[in-house]
């Protein structure tokens, strides 16, 4: 039995070590579909999305959806240059509270803005807008 705790604890400790040897950087998440989550102001915290900065590859999708405790009503992307193209098929996404790009066409660096309708604590709407980038290699 003493064998069997130790052979299964070094298993342990090795898989747990390993753990350790994978890089994650959080401010660019490499992804087949991004999703990124669109988070309303909630008091003192400005309104901002997650991850600030999405990497994704050709053929590659990105998803918006609301997150946190505060509701947003709807979602727009925009790009920031109005002289860029859009880099996905399909037009700029506008919707609810989840919107979706087609697949990404174009590589390149694309500042965006996520422009979200948010409810307010005391009633009423608050119109925000946030600019990440999109990153498509």
């Amino acid at each position: 039995m003493n064998r069997f705790a130790a052979l299964f604890g070094g298993i342990v400790v090795v898989g747990i070590g390993s753990l350790g040897m994978t890089t994650f950087h959080a401010s660019t998440i490499p992804y087949a579909k991004g999703d990124v989550k669109v988070h309303c102001r909630n008091g003192n915290t400005a309104a901002f999305v997650t991850p600030q900065k999405i990497s994704i590859k050709v053929g590659d999708a990105i998803e918006w959806s609301t997150a946190g405790s505060v509701v947003a009503d709807s979602i727009q992307i925009t790009l920031k240059d109005p002289k860029q193209a859009w880099p996905f098929n399909g037009a700029a996404p506008s919707g609810g509270g989840t919107v979706g790009s087609g697949a990404a066409q174009t590589r390149g660096t694309f500042g965006y803005n996520v422009i979200v309708v948010c409810r307010k604590a005391g009633g009423g709407t608050e119109r925000v807008v946030i600019d990440p980038d999109i990153i498509i290699d």
